[in-house]
């Protein structure tokens, strides 16, 4: 190590099909703008290649999660999670991301962060041991419950298996994701904090109607046809993301929801006052002649195109079919609206999530829409270990930090 350097203990996971920095919540800075200073430093932001730090370049990449012991009764450990932009000076760790909170409960089985006992989790592999992991998420302050392969003799967590996802190589071992637990984690309104189905709002010149959902992150739902785009199962990320009049249409979207939602002021502000929240999601119908897909779904986060799918937006597009006149209900092929499966077309493949609400099979605009419930509302994801040890930042960027 060179003497002008400090050295942060941390972990390179990929978690679904996203990647980040793992770190125990002592190896940081508290919060505030030290640890956000530090965090954006470790990524190498802001660089549009971050080439000298660890980012890759991509929103799947440029993450990172902070973990420890909780002392809630009903947790093992609390989770945070941190959006960290590429291009721009800032990081979002007011949010949440489903496919790095399946690498939560590995992190934690491996450092040996749970204090709690053992408990016996669920599997979608016949003979394969799993162990539960309740996880605190501190921006939607809701549990979270993974049920991770473990090996039975050491009681560390598998990576091997025969479970494959869009987006990632090869295959692994099944986590399976419990988010039954997550509804109105942002507002605490429910699913609907605006209390209606669809709101109206005014974008360069046009009436269009959104769905704004709050169950795994908060969400607008839009079609893609009302911003022009007729063609949505054909456009990859990259075609999205260089397509810089829909990212300002879609932008424009976020501010109206989130002005709606009074998250910020002027929508214009959107991307200073609420950074990445609301998300915007375009959807369409699933492609013609298309056997698994029950909807097509492109997800914008931080003015560009996400490269696959994030578990918590598929949480969300997946509870949304399941309230009458939605515009996700609206656009979804009629398999998806009566499977206990709802699976979404993105950008490299699709993503199932199991769904199934309480109230007979879905929900309507004369259920309360304050106290959902849901029997099932899970996906699974796989996670793998990839490298720890220290990354190294300049000492002047956290001064008498952690050598």
């Amino acid at each position: 190590m060179s003497a002008d350097q400090i050295g942060i203990p941390a972990v390179l996971m990929r978690g679904g099909s996203s990647k980040a920095m793992f770190f125990k919540e002592e190896d940081v800075p508290p919060p505030g703008l030290l640890r956000d200073r530090v965090l954006k430093r470790i990524m190498g932001t802001p660089d549009p290649i971050q080439i000298d730090g660890m980012g890759g370049t991509r929103i799947v990449t440029s993450k990172v999660a902070i973990i420890k012991t909780s002392d809630r009764d009903d947790a093992d450990v609390d989770y945070s999670f941190g959006q960290v932009s590429i291009t721009e000076d800032s990081i979002r760790l007011r949010g949440n991301c489903g496919n790095i909170s399946a690498g939560v409960g590995p992190f934690a089985i491996d450092e040996g962060l749970i204090r709690k006992p053992f408990r016996v989790g669920q599997t979608t592999a016949p003979g394969l041991l799993t162990r539960e992991v309740r996880i605190y998420q501190t921006a939607i302050k809701k549990i979270l419950i993974a049920h991770v392969p473990i090996d039975p003799k050491s009681g560390k967590s598998l990576s091997k298996g025969n479970f494959a996802i869009a987006a990632v190589p090869g295959t692994g071992a099944p986590i399976l994701m419990d988010f039954r637990n997550t509804i109105g984690g942002f507002h605490d309104k429910g699913p609907l904090p605006t209390g209606h189905v669809t709101d109206v709002i005014q974008i360069s010149g046009a009436i269009v109607s959104v769905t704004i959902m709050d169950v795994a992150t908060l969400t607008t739902f839009v079609r893609a046809s009302d911003l022009g785009v007729w063609d949505l199962e054909s456009r990859q990320a990259d075609d999205i993301t260089s397509d810089k009049e829909l990212l300002q249409r879609c932008r424009e979207v976020r501010g109206k929801a989130a002005q709606l939602l009074g998250m910020c002021d002027d929508w214009e502000q959107v991307d200073e006052q609420s950074l990445g929240i609301p998300s915007v999601v375009m959807v369409a119908a699933p492609p013609v002649g298309h056997s698994e897909g029950h909807i097509t779904s492109r997800f914008i986060l931080n003015n560009m195109c996400h490269d696959s799918m994030a578990g918590t937006i598929a949480t969300c597009t997946a509870a949304c079919s399941r309230i009458d006149g939605s515009i996700v209900r609206q656009v979804a092929g009629p398999g998806g609206l009566e499977s206990d499966e709802f699976n979404i077309c993105h950008p490299l493949g699709v993503m199932p999530v199991k769904v199934e609400a309480a109230v007979e099979g879905r929900w309507s605009a004369t259920i309360s829409l304050n106290a959902p419930e849901f029997k099932v509302l899970a996906f699974v994801r796989t996670s793998r270990r990839i490298m720890e040890g220290k990354v190294f930042i300049p000492d002047y960027i956290w001064p008498n930090g952690i050598i």
